[in-house]
């Protein structure tokens, strides 16, 4: 209410993105974020399917920082219907004066033969270093909250685990650990615990850098202790996991699944209010194909999400056409994932844009869109591509494929 088109607007609490939307459709730039996952895949998902009016522009070589094109108009009943209004005051009426033209910015012209849709925006996220799990990393701290330890850290999370002792599977269900307890002298294993199901099995457990992702090496070293050690199975808890590390994981000896925690696990006010079955989740990797599409170029096609079952030590499989969202990277850097192609298979989110565009578009169009099969493609110099799976919980898979293993 406050900005002008073409100013900044910042949203500090995304929730489902309504003030991004409504920056996009009155011509301001925007930023927003939040701590949450699942705001952050909604907010996408609204922005990448929405349709807004296009307004005329006052100047269009500054795009809408030039301001927008009023218009005074009359509907046949004499009624001011544009953006511009004459304001009639006593003073005008008894001098006889022209009245005073008042621009109501919300009436601007608009050409109904355009349809707009949202322009390009990246989702971008900021964390800290990531921190070793030593406690030489808090020697020189000095005054620093205890919190701040990595050992305050692994003692918080054990007890969080304990206390919670309920791991979520696909199908809302719930898979309970038992007589949770911290390990001592292990270099990568920090607690293990007892599942029953028809018969007992040691897990070992082992949590991810409070600030950073699980990476490749650790999760090797981590199932090497276990195996050392005699465990049948092993968890890694973390925040977030590299790529790699989530496609090594099926190839260890011992079967071994990712974790993952939702970020109020460290804010202890915020988890007061979180249930117990929220806490942690069980996730699984995409199955992904490239292949070649000719005259040297490339297609994906995402055939479903593969999800380890620790009750039953087997693997279930999520059909692709019940996932919520997946993207495609068509040159992935390692870094940063630039998506290129957007895909909605489950949710009925290109509705909306379909309805305003009136059948300019076949059927077939929607249908790729809402499919499991990429546009054909050309790979680029890195010669790498990245797909991003989102679930019906809000996280975010990742598996990345080379040109070498095009099939």
């Amino acid at each position: 209410m406050t900005t002008d088109p073409g100013d900044l607007v910042l949203d500090i609490t995304c929730g489902s993105g309504t003030a991004a939307y409504v920056a996009e459709q009155w011509g301001r730039r925007w930023i927003t974020c939040d701590t949450s996952r699942v705001p952050l895949a909604l907010a996408r998902q609204r922005l990448l399917t929405a349709t807004f009016p296009w307004y005329s522009l006052k100047n269009p070589s500054q795009g809408p920082a030039g301001g927008f094109a009023y218009e005074r108009k009359k509907n046949r009943k004499g009624e001011e219907t544009g953006g511009l209004v004459p304001r009639i005051t006593l003073k005008s009426i008894a001098n006889n004066e022209e009245p005073e033209m008042v621009t109501l910015v919300d009436r601007p012209e608009i050409n109904n033969k355009i349809t707009r849709v949202c322009g390009p925006f990246t989702v971008e996220a900021t964390i800290q270093a990531a921190l070793t799990l030593t406690e030489e990393a808090t020697e020189s701290a000095g005054a620093a909250k205890a919190a701040s330890s990595p050992r305050a850290y692994l003692d918080r999370m054990i007890e969080v685990l304990r206390q919670s002792k309920t791991l979520r599977l696909p199908g809302n269900l719930i898979l309970e650990l038992e007589t949770v307890r911290p390990l001592a002298d292990r270099d990568y294993l920090h607690a293990e615990a007892v599942v029953k199901n028809g018969s007992e099995k040691r897990i070992a457990i082992a949590f991810g850098p409070e600030d950073g992702a699980i990476g490749s090496e650790y999760a090797y070293n981590a199932h090497t202790e276990a195996l050392q050690q005699g465990f049948q199975q092993l968890f890694l808890f973390g925040f977030a996991i590299e790529a790699k590390a989530r496609e090594m994981l099926d190839k260890l000896k011992i079967p071994t699944a990712y974790v993952a925690m939702t970020p109020d696990v460290v804010m202890s006010d915020l988890l007061k209010t979180s249930r117990s079955s929220e806490i942690f989740s069980i996730t699984g990797l995409p199955d992904v194909t490239l292949k070649p599409a000719g005259d040297n170029l490339h297609q994906v096609e995402v055939k479903g999400l593969d999800i380890f079952r620790p009750d039953t030590m087997q693997t279930d499989s999520i059909e692709a056409e019940n996932l919520p969202c997946w993207m495609l990277d068509t040159n992935y850097n390692g870094m940063a994932f630039c998506a290129s192609q957007v895909f909605f298979p489950k949710t009925g989110a290109w509705d909306n844009l379909q309805k305003s565009l009136n059948g300019e578009f076949s059927e077939s169009v929607w249908d790729h869109l809402a499919g499991t099969v990429s546009e054909p493609f050309a790979l680029g110099d890195k010669r790498r591509i990245a797909v991003k799976v989102i679930d019906e919980r809000g996280n975010e898979l990742m598996v990345v494929k080379t040109a070498e293993g095009a099939k």
